[in-house]
């Protein structure tokens, strides 16, 4: 099956020469790299891995895309990482921001729907496909 245009820009914002001009690319990129994070260790493993600007750029992103809570529970997590809790609270926080998250963002064709809908609503937020955004990984 070939690549759709959607297709072609979730995977231009998830490589190496991301666009980062316009808005829906750029909270694209943010917000997956966050996700990408997440899914891998857990809301505090995201929060311990970004820098404190892309934590900002990664909450605008889920932000831009309507996840206002996800947006929120990050800055949550990174007010609890840097309150110095001892490792029994961190744990316990933890657990709950991973279930959370998992509430809100049940899996990643969840976040790729609510990304075509804004790319079909607001198509001027992307930049147009490059030449090596057309090719297939």
């Amino acid at each position: 099956m070939p690549l759709t245009e959607a297709d072609m820009i979730w995977n231009r914002a998830c490589g190496d020469d991301q666009l980062r001009d316009l808005p829906g690319d750029r909270a694209l990129a943010n917000l997956l790299r966050a996700h990408g994070l997440v899914m891998n260790g857990g809301v505090q493993h995201s929060v311990e891995c970004l820098t404190p600007e892309q934590l900002s750029d990664a909450e605008a992103g889920y932000r831009y895309y309507g996840f206002d809570r996800v947006a929120s529970l990050l800055s949550r997590a990174r007010r609890i990482d840097s309150a110095g809790y001892h490792i029994e609270h961190l744990e316990h926080y933890e657990v709950e921001f991973d279930k959370e998250y998992s509430q809100l963002i049940p899996d990643d064709e969840f976040l790729a729907d609510r990304f075509e809908e804004r790319l079909k609503s607001n198509p001027s937020d992307f930049a147009p496909l490059r030449a090596k955004d057309m090719v297939k990984g």
